[in-house]
């Protein structure tokens, strides 16, 4: 019964954390997972592992080509559109269930986003750009006091899924559409930071 138990939090544990990689592009689209390097790198053995890439293919993070094993899925750009207005719906209303529970500690994590979204152009500093960029779309749906969204998003990995595609959106326009994001979740107007968002991730489909 323990070894049952310990089997199942190694699962757990390699499957968080492969899932951690793809999301920060460690691991690449289309790149293949070689089990016996990734074992060793997680300090696991195969079956664990095994389990836990079976669980991410799954979820459609990852796929499995016979002969090739397991590889960091790719995402077709059509389907990579529809998950661009899933995304622009569901943090939309996030963003405007935010707005009706904003708190001073909401205000102030929003007002340093917004900064960092102006720092960073201004240096044109891609990466971090992009970092804050994940963080705050995260924070907004994190922040937004609905189970039921935070699942689905979770569930379906869709922040991952696009992340992993990368950033090729215009950091000023970009910046642009957050500060009126935020500003208007700021001033509870929560119809049209909704609005906003939906329109943002719009935009973002004439990247690729």
């Amino acid at each position: 019964m323990d070894l049952k138990i310990k089997q199942s939090n190694l699962s757990a544990e390699a499957y968080n954390k492969i899932k951690l990689l793809i999301l920060n592009g460690k691991l690449k689209s289309g790149e293949k997972i070689i089990q016996e390097k990734m074992a060793e790198k997680l300090g696991i053995s195969k079956i664990p592992l095994i389990s836990a890439l079976s669980i991410l293919q799954k979820e459609r993070l990852l796929t499995y080509v016979p002969g090739k094993g397991f590889c960091v899925r790719k995402i077709p750009l059509d389907e990579f559109h529809d998950l661009l207005d899933l995304r622009g719906v569901l943090e939309g209303l996030a963003a405007k269930k935010l707005s009706e529970n904003m708190t001073q500690l909401h205000k102030d994590n929003l007002l340093s986003f917004l900064e960092n979204f102006k720092k960073y152009t201004i240096e044109n500093n891609v990466d971090k750009y992009s970092g804050t960029d994940k963080n705050f779309h995260f924070y907004i749906i994190e922040s937004c006091e609905n189970a039921y969204l935070q699942h689905i998003n979770n569930s379906f990995n869709i922040l991952i899924l696009i992340y992993s595609k990368g950033f090729k959106s215009d950091m000023k326009e970009s910046a642009s559409d957050h500060e009126r994001i935020i500003k208007c979740i700021i001033d509870g107007d929560g119809v049209r930071a909704s609005n906003l968002m939906i329109e943002h991730f719009e935009k973002a489909k004439a990247y690729w």
